[in-house]
């Protein structure tokens, strides 16, 4: 950054303008974040924006810290994500800033909170938490303990720690009722925060409340009414409207960056990918998922959302191959995908005859859910995967996993037209012409004389149609697949005996 100055004719300026006025505006844009002052004027964001910080040159002021906060705040509200990843990687190194320039208590405030809300519209919850964390400590008044804990909220939030995040929410309305109300209505961080908390806990209305309040901000951008359209579409989801939060969500994504935030945008694609689920769409979800900006990956585990649409698709090898690389590094993707990969990896194992391993996935994944106060919503494109059949292997591992699954059951009955409990794996054909043949009641020996291979290859083949569809037997393999529609097509004429032939 550059912010050497010289005298021109009398006049003080600099690469940014008029130093005195660029120093004034960046002074107000800091000073609207808190929440007892007026929301600043998208004139003046974009006005801080356009400063050139981007150069190689140290920063040699505080005047020069103070543009370099409200610049960060600026390009996080005005959705330049480019932006701001470059000013946090140029003048931050490991969470800390590159300057010796001495500042005072409330400077070094808001270069905190407006680091921490850089790193929120990053993705970067890791980095936000630390900063709010810092603003926090150097807060000296409720209007400032309430932004930072509205971010430390929301970071929280993001991460899928509702737990903690519940507790920032619920310091920030006390500060809000002891000192103005309309602070936890007012403020867009913190309703962020209360739209993934209330979504974990299930409560429909209370989001629809918070959407209405969003719209009725004053001075509210476009911003604000695509976030409180995200929060109605979560509230269809969770009161079973799939038709209208797809048709809604696909709206709103269609809109493309043209509205709302980044982070908002990314949410929305989560939740879109997870209505197609629900609706029975996992190839159509999966072409969504490819679609999603490369930004949405830090906030939403892409290899986590594919599995599921895999596991659908009954493809469980290439869940366990997609997923087998985040194991190792599960806190990075938050605490919400962390559980999300074990669950479908647990189901994937079950399905492919690994009981052990099934075990410890699917016990750590509840074990994480229940750490975070994580509910079935926070991963609710699970709901269409069967998950009761894996019940008995953890129930006397993870308590109230009974009851979880209960609310699953619960919330599969509310949903229109329910489907099978899930879908047939991709058989191959000849996997294909083998079930129809054990439907019309054909033994081994029939098998092996219409096909001309031995019985002992028959008995191969056929334990191999039986692991991939987590069976070990023909009456489970017909169960399996007559509840999932597998034979409601046409006559298979390949192999009809005539001594065998089902009415």
């Amino acid at each position: 950054m550059s912010g050497a100055s010289s005298d021109d004719g009398g006049s003080k300026v600099s690469l940014f303008g008029p130093y005195d006025l660029v120093s004034e505006s960046a002074r107000q844009v800091n000073a609207s974040t808190l929440p007892n002052a007026a929301p600043a004027q998208i004139y003046d964001l974009n006005y801080i924006r356009s400063s050139p910080f981007h150069s190689d040159l140290p920063i040699a002021s505080e005047d020069q810290l103070t543009i370099l906060s409200a610049a960060l705040v600026a390009h996080a509200r005005l959705d330049d994500i480019e932006s701001c990843a470059y000013l946090l990687k140029r003048y931050w190194r490991d969470f800390h800033l590159r300057s010796s320039v001495p500042m005072d208590r409330q400077s070094s405030f808001f270069l905190e909170a407006n680091a921490a809300e850089a790193y929120c519209a990053l993705g970067d919850v890791v980095g936000g938490a630390l900063h709010a964390r810092r603003a926090l400590s150097m807060s000296a008044n409720p209007a400032e303990s309430f932004r930072a804990k509205s971010l430390l909220a929301l970071c929280q939030a993001l991460r899928g720690d509702m737990a903690l995040a519940s507790v920032q929410m619920e310091k920030c309305d006390g500060l809000a009722e002891r000192n103005d109300s309309s602070w936890s209505n007012d403020s867009y961080i913190l309703s962020m925060a209360r739209i993934l908390v209330l979504a974990n806990s299930g409560d429909a209305d209370a989001l629809l409340h918070t959407a209405a309040t969003l719209r009725q901000i004053d001075g509210g951008g476009d911003h604000l009414q695509y976030a409180a359209d995200v929060a109605t579409v979560q509230a269809h989801v969770l009161c079973g409207d799939i038709d209208e939060a797809v048709c809604l969500a696909g709206d709103l994504l269609a809109c493309g960056s043209s509205r709302g935030h980044s982070m908002v945008r990314a949410l929305l694609a989560s939740l879109y990918f997870d209505t197609l689920l629900l609706r029975g769409e996992p190839r159509r979800a999966l072409a969504v998922l490819s679609a999603c900006a490369p930004s949405a990956s830090r906030l939403v585990c892409l290899e986590a959302k594919r599995a599921m649409a895999l596991e659908m698709m009954g493809d469980h090898r290439s869940v366990l191959r997609v997923t087998q690389p985040c194991v190792g590094r599960l806190a990075e993707h938050g605490l919400r995908a962390a559980a999300s990969i074990m669950l479908v990896r647990g189901v994937a194992q079950h399905r492919l005859g690994e009981a052990g391993r099934a075990r410890r996935s699917l016990a750590d994944g509840f074990r994480i859910a229940a750490r975070a106060h994580l509910s079935l919503n926070a991963f609710i494109g699970l709901a269409r995967t069967d998950l009761d059949e894996v019940a008995p292997l953890i129930s006397d591992v993870v308590p109230g996993v009974r009851t979880v699954l209960a609310r699953l059951e619960e919330y599969r009955g509310i949903l229109p037209d329910p489907p099978s409990p899930s879908f047939v794996p991709n058989l191959t054909s000849r996997e294909e012409s083998l079930a129809w043949s054990i439907y019309y009641g054909a033994s081994n020996k029939d098998i092996s004389e219409k096909d001309g291979v031995s019985v002992n290859t028959v008995k191969t083949q056929l334990s191999t149609l039986y692991r991939k569809l987590g069976v070990s037997s023909r009456e489970q393999a017909l169960t399996f697949l007559e509840e999932r529609d597998f034979f409601m097509t046409e006559i298979n004429e390949n192999f009809i005996p005539s001594d065998t032939e089902k009415s």
